[in-house]
């Protein structure tokens, strides 16, 4: 239509009247020609827009997959699987009786004058215990003790190793003497010291 238009007011015989409307004519279809092409750049930025929004989406969730954001159990590795495991089991392994009866056997054979007591030589936790550390105190020897209050499995093995059912409970040279009233009668007739004197010997 604007060529038509060009075409029509060219020629010679057109007035100056027609030469106006045709200036008028072709400034506004001129901005309308200009408006449609803002109208199509406007819209090709729209769409490269939300394209470019669409594609670093992806993106972005693709990043935070291959780094492993959200961490799931197939991404632990073997080794530290069996690892955990490991420890989970050393934590709820039980000491057997015949365990305990083993360590009970070795204290025995490493300690020439041994006494399993309720607390420690500094700060016994009954009054038999006391006793029984003051009478060894009186042969000036280094015996040693076993604090079976914190250690349950000696406490409750310590009995049936030596079929004998309270503590204290004395050993001298891998043999056992008994408990707080044997080692008083002892003590009184100096059968205990005889004991201990070989157990000094052995100690040499």
């Amino acid at each position: 239509r604007l060529i038509d238009l060009i075409v029509y007011y060219s020629k010679p015989s057109r007035t100056k009247q027609h030469i106006a409307t045709y200036r008028n004519t072709l400034q506004r279809n001129t901005k309308k020609i200009n408006i449609d092409k803002m109208t199509r750049i406007s819209l090709f930025l729209l769409i490269a827009s939300s394209v470019a929004s669409l594609t670093l989406g992806f993106a972005s969730q693709s990043t935070r997959t291959n780094f492993g954001v959200v961490t799931t159990p197939s991404s632990a590795s073997p080794s530290s699987s069996s690892s955990s495991s490991l420890f989970m089991s050393d934590d709820f392994i039980q000491e057997t009786p015949e365990d305990t009866k083993e360590r009970i056997q070795a204290m025995v054979e490493n300690h020439p004058v041994l006494l399993f007591m309720k607390g420690s030589q500094l700060f016994p936790q009954c009054g038999f215990s006391n006793t029984a550390v003051q009478i060894l105190n009186t042969y000036n020897l280094d015996f040693h003790s076993v604090d079976v209050l914190s250690d349950d499995a000696i406490r409750q093995g310590v009995k049936e190793f030596s079929q004998w059912p309270t503590i204290p409970q004395l050993y001298v040279a891998g043999e056992f003497v008994g408990g707080c009233d044997i080692m008083i009668e002892m003590f009184q007739n100096g059968e205990l010291a005889e004991m201990i004197e070989k157990a000094k010997a052995d100690m040499v």
